[in-house]
């Protein structure tokens, strides 16, 4: 079987992945954030722009294909902050057909090793709470939990 590898995105590439990250992320915001304001693309693109203002070139930030042989099955984003020894995993995204074949514990294995390798000590992630898959895999790789947002719909009685 062939490894995974991670690589680094051309400025092409991150144009495709930045246009496909604010469909999909508007997808979750309109399934997980329950407030009023702006349309969920609209906030999915001020917040993509926010934490990517330069795109690609934005400093801390590293943006990779996951490779396997030819093709590419996903997408990762992390930001590290050297000085803190942290780094946050903003995305691992394996496209549909790969899921449930290890690929993402493996990049996951990955980017420990990369994150070694750079002295970071910390590696920190947000997962929703209705993404079960997720979580599942993050907890088996040994993410704890460090703290839990919690909502309840209102409704006028």
């Amino acid at each position: 079987m062939e490894e995974i590898v991670l690589r680094k995105m051309s400025k092409d590439e991150f144009e495709n992945y930045f246009q496909n990250k604010i469909e999909r992320f508007s997808d979750v915001l309109s399934e997980n954030i329950h407030e009023q304001g702006d349309e969920p693309s609209t906030k999915a693109l001020k917040q993509l722009k926010g934490l990517l203002p330069n795109g690609i070139e934005t400093p801390n930030h590293h943006i990779f294909d996951i490779q396997r042989g030819e093709k590419v099955i996903g997408f990762v984003w992390l930001k590290i902050e050297e000085e803190k020894k942290s780094a946050f995993l903003y995305e691992i995204y394996i496209f549909e057909e790969y899921r449930g074949k290890g690929f993402g514990t493996e990049t996951m294995n990955h980017l420990e090793d990369f994150l070694i390798q750079k002295e970071i000590y910390y590696f920190k992630l947000h997962v929703f709470g209705n993404n079960t898959g997720a979580r599942k895999l993050y907890e088996e790789l040994g993410f704890e939990i460090a703290g839990i947002n919690m909502l309840k719909p209102l409704s006028k009685k």
